[in-house]
């Protein structure tokens, strides 16, 4: 029996008889020896099952085989639909990806406040008010007296946060990443104590959960093996820390070769989840089924694919236009600056003629509105006027607008992504 959506260890993780993995047609498949076991089991399914793992003991570490954006999709909907957030970054630079971490850790709550509530619990002064040092040497000498490691991870953050609020300057997740990390006689050294000491200031369900992408490499393979090993020694630091790196199939496949049985080759197949886009020709067929005839040229359904169009956006079909939109999106969240930013067909506090207003992309927390124009039907003089009547209602409410053609999304992505990077960049605060 062959399947795309069958994953090593799916069944029973305490069984010792796996099915083992294969790449078919550059697609994740297994053969499973075991015939009760199911036909498809859903990426979602397969995510819910890896946390189990992680709460009784197991280290887990979640591989998304296939193109980004589904992976990006995949990933991003487990973990909201438990309220959780997630921090996305780039494979390759291990503090790079700590600092985004921790920036997302840090990002809906107050550092100090939470410093000053685990002073609280751990000083036995939990309702009144903080024994808070209001010096270095008082911080010094508190830290002298609690009834705690010094030296262990939370303590080591919580200073670090008490020093910065001293000083009168901002958490700075930069610094807490170098200072974090740095070795101390008889302590754990390195990146995973910054993630242990952070997970110990706030409740489980906020704890980001990580996700590691594609970056262009020499070796892509390497990369892929040294990310997991990364991941690993963060599950070993913090067990329930949902953790995940996205791989394409050809590199999973070269990876993770049947027979290689080393540790990072078992993380990999235990946690292998399939996650394919649409194909070239299903998106085709899926058009002309929509009415679109003839269908765009093969170059264009092919760059559209080969990041990994989602099921759900070619769904889309019937809108040629929304399809770009939705294609554009999904870039967008595999980019560490903008994943989480952008959400899709949101209304705005506004009218537009007798109707409230909507937005193609809209990112609420920086005011930044992206509207995907499709030639056809924004190029005539009465959507044109339309368009800059709409254009000034943004500019009055606040709203920065980037308008690019639908055809650019695809034809000059490159060009359409840095310019709403920039656009970002020139929001976000300072």
């Amino acid at each position: 029996m062959v399947t795309a959506w069958l994953v090593a260890g799916a069944w029973d993780w305490r069984s010792a008889v796996r099915p083992g993995i294969v790449c078919v047609d550059g697609r994740i498949a297994c053969h499973s020896p075991d015939a009760t076991m199911p036909d498809r089991i859903a990426p979602q399914a397969l995510l819910d099952w890896h946390q189990t793992r992680r709460r009784e003991g197991v280290r887990t570490v979640a591989v998304l085989v296939g193109p980004s954006g589904p992976a990006v999709r995949a990933w991003r909907s487990w973990a909201e639909a438990s309220g959780r957030p997630v921090a996305q970054a780039a494979a390759g630079d291990p503090p790079e990806i700590a600092r985004r971490w921790v920036s997302e850790a840090f990002g809906s709550s107050d550092p100090a406040a939470l410093a000053h509530n685990w002073l609280r619990a751990v000083a036995g002064t939990a309702g009144g008010p903080p024994p808070g040092p209001k010096t270095r040497y008082d911080l010094d000498r508190l830290w002298r007296s609690l009834p705690v490691d010094p030296a262990s991870p939370s303590p080591a953050v919580v200073y670090q946060l008490l020093a910065a609020a001293i000083d009168g300057r901002p958490a700075d997740p930069t610094r807490l990443v170098s200072e974090g990390s740095a070795d101390r006689p008889g302590s754990p050294a390195g990146l995973p104590r910054v993630f242990a000491g952070v997970c110990g200031l706030l409740p489980g369900d906020r704890w980001p959960a990580l996700l590691l992408l594609p970056a262009p490499a020499a070796d892509p393979t390497a990369r892929f093996a040294a990310a997991v090993r990364f991941l690993a020694s963060l599950a070993d630091a913090v067990p329930t820390l949902p953790v995940a790196v996205a791989v394409p199939a050809d590199v999973y496949a070269a990876g993770v070769p049947a027979g290689r049985t080393d540790r990072t080759a078992t993380l990999a197949r235990e946690g292998a989840v399939a996650v394919p886009g649409v194909s070239a020709g299903e998106l085709t067929a899926r058009l002309l089924a929509a009415g679109v005839d003839p269908p765009p040229p093969p170059a264009t359904i092919d760059r559209l694919t080969a990041g990994g169009l989602a099921a759900e956006v070619a769904a889309a079909a019937d809108d040629f236009r929304s399809v770009h939109e939705r294609f554009l999106f999904e870039q967008l969240e595999c980019l560490p600056e903008t994943a989480g930013l952008f959400r899709p067909n949101l209304g705005l506090p506004f009218a537009h003629g007798n109707r409230p207003a909507e937005a193609d992309l809209v990112c609420e927390r920086l005011k930044l509105v992206v509207e995907v124009d499709g030639a056809h039907y924004h190029l005539n003089q009465p959507q044109y006027r339309r368009d800059r009547r709409k254009d000034w209602l943004y500019q009055k409410h606040g709203y920065l607008v980037i308008r690019v053609l639908a055809e650019d999304v695809v034809d000059d992505l490159a060009v359409v992504l840095s310019a709403v990077q920039e656009a970002v960049a020139l929001r976000r605060p300072v």
